[in-house]
């Protein structure tokens, strides 16, 4: 994971004295920091792989991997130092703040990006089909047929930078990214087999992404599997 050299200007807005949940600063004001790493709107950088987008993702999820960050769940010093010293009232400002903003479109004259054939075959099998075998769910059982999530706490996946997910993908796959139990992500990034985790990456990164592309509101389907950020009523018995 590389580091964002603008994190001291972060740092320095983020980290002042009395930040906190009763803080009556201008949060947008202080969250424009932290476009040295997510882009402008939070629409991730496209110069590097490793600062994902965070415009238009469900509240729920950033609010989630906020926390993480804070309590040791993800293994990311420089976003743990950060969040250390901020409550949950104040991590889910920061999170409707992003969630509310448009996410990330694809440029309108971007060229499609090409992959091998033979790995957007393997990639869309799992993707739309999953793995019984092997207990690997569907991507699209979780994330929607069109990848856009699931309110409250599943984000999309099209479009994200390809070394972005494999790096995601390893972080589960050694225990260095965990989240409460039942850690569905955890259970399906070690049953694919990193040939597997390669094509899905390759795959997601070549799909177009647009504005009008939203999480489905919540109970628009039911998960196959329970995970630690989905309440067990929502997921299929």
């Amino acid at each position: 994971m590389k580091t964002c050299r603008p994190l001291l200007l972060l740092i320095s807005m983020l980290a002042t004295p009395g930040f906190a949940a009763d803080d009556a600063g201008d949060l947008t004001e202080r969250l424009a920091a932290c476009s040295a790493c997510h882009g402008a709107r939070g629409e991730g950088r496209t110069a590097s792989e490793y600062y994902p987008h965070l415009a238009g993702k469900p509240a729920g999820y950033l609010l989630s991997q906020l926390r993480a960050f804070r309590d040791g769940g993800r293994n990311y010093p420089q976003m743990g130092w950060l969040m250390r010293n901020m409550d949950d009232a104040y991590l889910e400002r920061i999170a409707t703040h992003f969630a509310a903003l448009p996410p990330r479109a694809n440029p309108s004259d971007a060229a499609p990006k090409k992959i091998d054939p033979a790995l957007a075959r393997r990639a869309q099998a799992l993707i739309a089909d999953g793995d019984a075998t092997r207990g690997i769910p569907a991507c699209a059982a979780c994330h929607g047929a069109d990848l856009a999530g699931l309110e409250p706490a599943i984000p999309a996946l099209v479009a994200l930078p390809e070394e972005y997910v494999v790096a995601q993908f390893g972080g589960w796959r050694t225990g260095v990214r965990t989240a409460r139990q039942p850690d569905c992500m955890a259970s399906i990034a070690r049953a694919l087999e990193p040939a597997e985790i390669r094509a899905i990456a390759a795959w997601l990164s070549a799909q177009q992404h647009t504005e009008a592309l939203r999480p489905a509101p919540a109970g628009s389907f039911v998960p196959p599997q329970a995970c630690a950020d989905l309440p067990h009523a929502a997921v299929q018995p």
